[in-house]
């Protein structure tokens, strides 16, 4: 299983955005090898407001059509896994690593998750690898 996070979204979304050639090219990647993909409802978020604010809303609401219409599994995080999440984020020595970039993290490693797609190297710093082809 892979983990798709906001960044590998945007780009895929946005054609102007410069991770899309990259971002665009591994999704089709993973979905040609037929691997089980990932994400948190925190991405979800993330993303469609990202989307509507910094393009347009017809492009979040195709991206929240997108995911629905996919077999992306959307995961949460419950009360437990809340204080994992915390407990992450307050370890993080960089101020770049979001609360939902912590999320991700522990949702992984609940799920024995070991591959991110995303461009973030914060997941490398914390034990994760970065797909790339």
């Amino acid at each position: 299983m892979i983990f798709i996070d906001a960044d590998a979204f945007i780009g895929i979304s946005v054609p102007l955005d410069a991770h899309h050639q990259h971002a665009s090219g591994r999704f089709e990647q993973l979905k040609e090898r037929g691997e089980k993909l990932a994400t948190s409802w925190d991405v979800v978020g993330e993303v469609a407001t990202k989307l509507s604010r910094f393009t347009t809303k017809k492009t979040a609401l195709q991206f929240l059509k997108f995911l629905e219409q996919s077999s992306i599994q959307i995961f949460f995080i419950d009360e437990k896994l809340a204080d994992e999440v915390l407990t992450l984020f307050s370890k993080q020595s960089s101020k770049r690593v979001s609360l939902t970039d912590c999320a991700n993290m522990a949702i992984a490693r609940k799920l024995g998750v070991e591959v991110f797609l995303s461009f973030d190297e914060h997941y490398l710093q914390n034990g994760f690898g970065l797909f790339d082809s």
